[in-house]
């Protein structure tokens, strides 16, 4: 499920203990694995909505309040998908500027922009990995909603009148 996977995606991106300037750190391999599956995932949302949109005016009696508010969900979670996107690629740029940093000659202020430079990208990562769970726990409480508003409502319990129990012993018996 796409909540599921965007938690995942959240889940694999780099803690702050994971940056480091050392080039072989890893950070922009983490990154681009995550813009990848994080791209693949919008995409997704992107075209289920436009094929939903697509279905709704070709076979309207089949669009059903369901699909309607799955497609709303859906359509929720890509705010969140985007800005998380956006944040990866401020990441990214911030993955670029400490790569710089650590293949030029140290100068004066260096350790200030290399800590400033890995506080810079950590707040961007914090920010799609925040937006990411967000969006994963907005799609889970959509899907619940949507699956209680589904199922049927359980009949009320039928009532019976009791009934006088007859006796199966000789002594209840008339004679």
């Amino acid at each position: 499920m796409v909540m599921n996977e965007l938690a995942g995606i959240a889940d694999r991106l780099p803690l702050t203990t994971q940056l480091s300037p050392e080039p072989r750190s890893g950070t922009g391999e983490d990154l681009e694995d995550a813009i990848r599956d994080l791209t693949r995932h919008f995409t997704y949302l992107a075209y289920t909505i436009a094929t939903r949109d697509r279905q709704a005016h070709r076979y309207p009696s089949q669009y059903t309040p369901q699909l309607r508010e799955g497609t709303a969900a859906l359509a929720r979670a890509a705010t969140r998908t985007g800005r998380a996107l956006a944040a990866l690629g401020e990441a990214v740029t911030a993955t670029g500027h400490l790569h710089h940093l650590t293949h030029n000659r140290p100068g004066p202020g260096h350790a200030e922009d290399l800590q400033h430079t890995r506080t810079v990208l950590d707040g961007h990562i914090t920010q799609a990995r925040a937006q990411l769970f967000a969006a994963a726990r907005q799609l889970r409480a959509d899907a619940h909603r949507l699956l209680a508003a589904q199922t049927p409502v359980a009949p009320a319990a039928l009532t019976t009148l009791p009934v006088a129990a007859v006796s199966s012993s000789p002594r209840g018996r008339s004679r």
